[in-house]
């Protein structure tokens, strides 16, 4: 859909919306998110309750397994789907670890991935991954300063994005700088934070140029990536990664821009997935000999399975691993401008986890 004919729907619903007595409006808007709520139960029965219950019934061991290629996304990730032994619906023996959701209405469909009695479920993840290869890679000073300090990235970018101390932003500046944030990464536009936040567009792209002014080095990478992919038609990551993108040499401007914003995002987030997996390499070499074993991989974070009494010295291995990133450094020869850090949750399943201090 063109953003014309997206603003063309958008007049047509207000003009809708205009005829409208106030409790018309009502009972639409009741009636809509009810349909909502229903489809997010009609998502959570077919694909998570039936998906599972026929993985554990074609399994017959109460397990239930993924299946992961490094190379099944253009964007570099890691990609996960359910294990199948054959080519029909019902030959399926798992669900994807990445498509469970958190928190859907009131049920938790990841409370349902136990860990074995006697056992803890340990969720490791990366904190601000993405964003600390931005730093990297861009050399952005403001931003390699702040996760050097330790403070609180988001705080210290709305304070910079807003003209005010990071003690004074107020909770929706500090929300709002944190969406610029990813957006910046994931090439989004003014257009999307001010349909996001419901402000007019002239002001989002006051925010967003804000930001890029706090945070110069960005500006400068995006500019360098752009160039690069103009002069070679592909991007590359710090690893020797590869997307090609001939959109780049289309004669039509929206087509140039969103392979520019594919090859902005291929650099960072697929540099921060290798980043992970080399963790995760380094971590099960150090488990050798420990019942405790890596069960998946979520995006940013590593999950595993340890027996209680292996959890303390589990967690101070994954945690030492992953923030001090050795495997990288022995194989790759890479040392990060920004230091790593982890976030660690740790219960009786994939779900109930709580917050663990080493």
């Amino acid at each position: 859909m063109s953003r014309n004919n997206s603003n063309e729907e958008t007049n047509i619903a207000k003009a809708v919306l205009n005829n409208m007595s106030d409790d018309q409006v009502t009972a639409a808007k009741r009636f809509f998110d009810r349909f909502s709520e229903y489809k997010k139960f009609v998502k959570l029965q077919s694909v998570y309750i039936e998906g599972a219950r026929t993985a554990l019934k074609n399994t017959g061991n109460g397990r239930i397994y993924s299946s992961y290629r490094i190379d099944g996304t253009v964007t570099g990730r890691i990609s996960n789907s359910g294990a199948n032994v054959g080519r029909k619906k019902d030959d399926k023996i798992g669900v994807s670890f990445h498509t469970l959701p958190r928190e859907s209405l009131d049920v938790n469909i990841r409370d349902y991935v136990v860990a074995p009695e006697g056992h803890d479920f340990i969720t490791i993840d990366m904190k601000a991954m993405e964003l600390r290869v931005l730093a990297h890679v861009a050399n952005e000073e403001n931003m390699i300063h702040a996760f050097k300090s330790g403070i609180d990235l988001h705080s210290y970018s709305a304070g910079l994005t807003f003209n005010k101390d990071p003690k004074d932003v107020t909770k929706l500046e500090r929300q709002i700088a944190k969406e610029v944030s990813f957006l910046t990464v994931y090439g989004g536009t003014s257009y999307t934070l001010a349909a996001r936040r419901n402000i007019p567009e002239s002001r989002a792209e006051e925010i967003i140029n804000s930001w890029l002014a706090a945070f110069p080095g960005v500006s400068r990478y995006m500019e360098t990536i752009d160039d690069y992919i103009k002069q070679f038609g592909y991007a590359k990551t710090m690893f020797g990664r590869f997307r090609h993108l001939p959109n780049v040499r289309s004669p039509f401007k929206p087509v140039r821009r969103e392979a520019f914003r594919q090859g902005l995002n291929f650099t960072i987030q697929s540099s921060a997935s290798d980043i992970l997996l080399c963790g995760m390499l380094g971590v099960i070499k150090k488990l050798e000999g420990m019942k405790a074993k890596v069960v998946a991989t979520v995006h940013d974070s590593i999950e595993l399975i340890a027996p209680k009494e292996e959890t303390k010295k589990v967690v101070e291995i994954v945690k030492d691993e992953l923030e001090n990133y050795h495997y990288l450094k022995e194989n790759f020869n890479i040392h990060l401008k920004v230091p790593l850090g982890v976030d660690v949750e740790v219960g009786t399943s994939f779900g109930n986890g709580v917050e663990y201090e080493v």
